[in-house]
């Protein structure tokens, strides 16, 4: 298995009401990280290569500073804290 594959795998799966921040990739240089929480997911559904995959998912983030919610691939967010389970 190559390396690509094995950090898609560790990847934890996002789910609604998670807390997320931006990968440091993305982030203009002139701010801070935002913080938000994930309130929608369109799953399998992002591929930035080819349409034959592999897919990842679509998260739909609301940013707190910002004030509003952005669509962006899984892969350019990390988990911060986990929602909590109904029970």
């Amino acid at each position: 298995m190559d390396d690509e594959n094995e950090e898609q795998e560790e990847r934890p799966k996002l789910e609604i009401g998670d807390i997320v921040q931006e990968s440091v990739l993305i982030i203009p240089p002139s701010r801070e990280v935002w913080t938000g929480i994930v309130v929608h997911i369109e799953r399998d559904h992002y591929n930035m290569f080819s349409a034959l995959g592999p897919f990842e998912d679509m998260v739909y983030i609301h940013w707190f500073r910002a004030g509003y919610v952005e669509s962006l691939p899984a892969s350019v967010v990390r988990l911060v804290q986990k929602a909590q389970e109904k029970t």
